[in-house]
């Protein structure tokens, strides 16, 4: 066991021995050039680029100014439209949920686990109590 350890020791210390390998002088002068080159070209395309931005948002300011209230009014347009058809889908699918839950019920199917029994037992009852109420004058009128 002890010479498994040290043998685990040997391959260590020769193994740091080749990951401390020092760079010449001219390969970090060329690693230099190498990064200020792409570096510099990069910053170089990078205010290039923010310099058209600004010439073209410069240009088309007045544009923006001129055309504003009718840009207003047609993004409170499509707002309106898009608030519209999110209320026609939320109804949508609460009518479909509604009509699903109704033929569950009135077939029999309990997936939902609402209900306790036959449905048209449970509105003959349900038509009698109202048929009570109505029979004893509602709420004293």
């Amino acid at each position: 066991m002890e010479g498994r350890h040290q043998q685990q020791g040997l391959g260590q210390a020769r193994g740091q021995g080749r990951h401390q390998q020092q760079a010449s002088g001219t390969m970090v002068i060329v690693a230099s050039v190498i990064g200020l080159a792409i570096g510099g070209s990069l910053l170089g395309l990078m205010g290039l680029s923010f310099l058209a931005s600004l010439t073209l948002l410069l240009f088309s300011s007045p544009l923006l100014l001129i055309f504003s209230p009718l840009l207003f009014f047609a993004s409170l347009v499509f707002v309106g439209s898009l608030v519209g058809f999110a209320a026609a889908a939320t109804m949508a699918l609460t009518g479909v949920s509604a009509l699903g839950w109704t033929f569950q019920e009135v077939g029999g199917q309990r997936l939902l686990g609402f209900g306790g029994g036959d449905m048209a037992g449970r509105v003959k009852e349900q038509s009698k109590d109202w048929g009570r109420y109505l029979q004893q004058g509602g709420m004293g009128i």
